[in-house]
């Protein structure tokens, strides 16, 4: 295995946190970690992200979903135990940062600049858009940066890093090469292990239960979400991971559709991905279906229609076997959960009253039920799912965050709650 090229700039805080981690994954399995400075920017306009080249990827995102991430990137902190000032001035102007250490030949003298330009950037609110500064913190390893910065190698170094990351599938940073595999995220980076022979590498736990006891877990979902089958498949092994501790499910149907209208979402987020997203996405189901064990397969009605189906879960008093039978046959047997034929074969194969629950799901009780539900998703500023809540705690938006919800069922707390 040849190791790992990590494509980063400065800029995004999400990196930062992985220039941290990335080179404890490189001594675990023996492998070079090779440091790649781009520019976020021109990853932007290569691939004709929303933002533009000038803008940020948060410019992009409502209120909504601005939020749920933001907390995520903290909590992503905080769990990593990574230093962190907001910057008085953000997203600063890297591109002679990047050309900096785009020109440096050494690569341990490249990666240990970069990590004096993070905690410039991210810890001591230092304008890294200024060349006094960057001249002051290079001193520190050795590096002139007059020589390289009045030379055209360096920007086209920037520049060729740059094209080259687009053309592995990159549309931003954090990005990890690997196995002629690109991955993207921080919390992504167990798959990366997993590509360098660790195959029990797994999102990471920090606690596990201390003893007996019992735990809430609130789960909003619906069928027409992919994330939401994986995270129903997941659900078990977390569960498992969690006794003694008993945990009490409730079971939260949402019409994500309604959810995604009244928060400005498209009611198709995938269709409005840029191409080179869209084909992560897409590549990243995969991963996680096969972590997950299980084989998804993409179904030809989609987006799905889910109304019935999520009623019939509500007549059913939320039936566990039920929802995971539906998920089954939407998400891995290819069939079409919006029509009362199918709906009804799902019920009896799992030996429940059909023309019963087909009769409650049109009531006034159980339509009132689904809305009410998605109303709260509203309120409570859901911008997806699947989401969970332990203990009314706070909103954990996404499958890949279960490893965050397993150790919160056994008490950890994140930076919101710690501050409580």
């Amino acid at each position: 295995m040849s190791g790992v090229i990590f494509y980063y700039d400065i800029v995004c805080p999400f990196a930062y946190m992985s220039s941290r981690l990335i080179e404890a994954v490189g001594r675990r399995a023996r492998v070079p970690i090779t440091w790649r400075p781009v520019l976020l920017a021109g990853l932007y306009e290569a691939t004709s992200a929303p933002q533009g080249k000038k803008g940020s990827a948060l410019d992009a995102m409502n209120i909504t979903r601005l939020k749920i991430i933001s907390n995520d990137l903290h909590r992503q902190m905080y769990r990593h135990g990574t230093p962190y000032r907001e910057p008085s001035s953000h997203p600063q102007k890297t591109v002679t940062a990047m050309r900096l250490l785009a020109g440096i030949p050494d690569n341990d003298i490249r990666a240990a600049l970069s990590h004096t330009l993070y905690r410039a950037y991210w810890c001591e609110d230092k304008d890294v858009t200024d060349v006094g500064v960057l001249r002051e913190l290079a001193a520190g390893h050795g590096v002139d940066v007059s020589p390289i910065l009045q030379s055209d190698a360096a920007s086209q170094q920037l520049r060729s890093n740059t094209s080259e990351a687009a053309s592995r599938g990159a549309f931003g940073v954090p990005g990890f090469y690997v196995g002629n595999r690109l991955y993207w995220g921080t919390d992504r980076l167990f798959f990366v292990e997993q590509q360098l022979g660790n195959a029990d590498a797994g999102p990471e736990r920090l606690m596990e239960p201390l003893g007996p006891g019992s735990a809430d877990l609130t789960f909003f979902f619906d069928y027409s979400s992919p994330w939401s089958f994986l995270a129903c498949r997941r659900l078990d092994s977390v569960l498992q991971s969690v006794r003694p501790i008993q945990v009490n499910i409730e079971w939260v149907p949402i019409l994500l559709g309604a959810l995604f209208k009244e928060i400005g979402t498209p009611v198709v987020p995938a269709a409005a991905l840029i191409e080179a997203k869209r084909e992560h996405l897409f590549q990243d189901l995969r991963d996680w279906s096969e972590y997950a064990g299980t084989k998804l397969k993409w179904p030809d009605n989609f987006p799905l229609r889910t109304v019935l189906p999520l009623r019939v879960t509500l007549a059913s008093q939320c039936n566990p076997q039920l929802i995971s039978a539906l998920f089954t046959a939407a998400w891995e047997q290819n069939k079409d959960i919006g029509k009362a034929e199918v709906v009804s074969e799902v019920l009896a194969e799992q030996g429940l009253d059909v023309d019963g629950l087909l009769s409650a799901a049109n009531s006034e009780t159980i339509k009132k039920q689904l809305f009410s539900n998605t109303t709260r998703a509203v309120e409570e500023e859901l911008c997806g799912v699947p989401t969970f809540q332990v203990n009314r705690g706070p909103l954990i938006w996404g499958q890949d965050k279960l490893n965050i919800v397993a150790d919160m069922i056994c008490g950890w707390q994140d930076h919101l709650q710690a501050k409580l």
